[in-house]
């Protein structure tokens, strides 16, 4: 069960901060670097000691990043050449642009994304969605929408098995505080990773949960003393 923490900061020197309280709570740090103005990735990745995502989240899907798909590819690509171990490749960049990271030796380490901030589509909706994002070659698949109704987070959820049914990871949960549930249920259901927060106050998307929190919850459901045991009372 993985925990990948997400890293914003207006000055290297605060990201890099940040970067090494997050490597003892996280298994993966995510560079937001719509959320890095001119800060020096070189130095970032040097200070993390747990595999680096490169990302760039627009703000068509719930991100701050404004530049136009030949800046946001320029980004990603010096993420990488600065030694980011996965890139985060947004499903809506043209395909040339997208696909230029499956030419690129590290295609195993791109994730293949789509954000839905508006709500929760339909369980039609959400396969012909994953069956499109698949087809692009990935072998990490990410789908996060919002969740308007405690039931979105089982459409979403339902991904999961899908996905792995066709050899697919897959990163899959609701955003908002209605769905804080699948982002501890994600991980427990095979889920390649789930998200969290550095600390209260850190949030990069809407519910998103404080590590060490998300950390003791997902220990205290998966614990091996919780499993193997002979059936008992209610």
């Amino acid at each position: 069960m993985k925990i990948a923490i997400t890293i914003g900061a207006s000055a290297t020197p605060q990201a890099v901060d940040k970067i090494r309280k997050a490597n003892a709570l996280a298994d993966l740090l995510e560079l937001r670097l719509d959320l890095l103005p001119d800060c020096r990735l070189e130095e970032m990745v040097r200070a993390a000691i747990r595999p680096v995502i490169a990302t760039y989240r627009s703000a068509r899907q719930g991100g701050a990043g404004s530049d136009n798909y030949q800046v946001r590819q320029r980004f990603l690509q010096e993420g990488l050449a600065a030694g980011a171990q996965m890139v985060d490749v947004e499903f809506d960049l043209p395909p040339r642009f997208r696909e230029d990271f499956f030419r690129n030796p590290g295609a195993d380490r791109t994730i293949v994304s789509a954000h839905l901030p508006e709500g929760t589509p339909s369980w039609t909706a959400l396969k012909k969605l994953l069956l499109e994002m698949a087809a692009t070659g990935t072998s990490i698949i990410k789908i996060v929408s919002l969740a308007r109704a405690v039931e979105d987070n089982l459409r979403v959820l339902r991904l999961i098995p899908e996905a792995r049914q066709k050899g697919l990871e897959i990163i899959a949960f609701c955003m908002g505080p209605l769905g804080r549930i699948s982002r501890v249920a994600s991980p427990l259901l095979g889920g390649y990773l789930t998200f969290a927060a550095l600390e209260e106050g850190e949030e990069s998307a809407p519910g998103q949960i404080p590590a060490r929190e998300m950390r003791k919850i997902l220990n205290l459901l998966f614990s091996p003393s919780l499993y193997g045991r002979g059936a008992g009372g209610g």
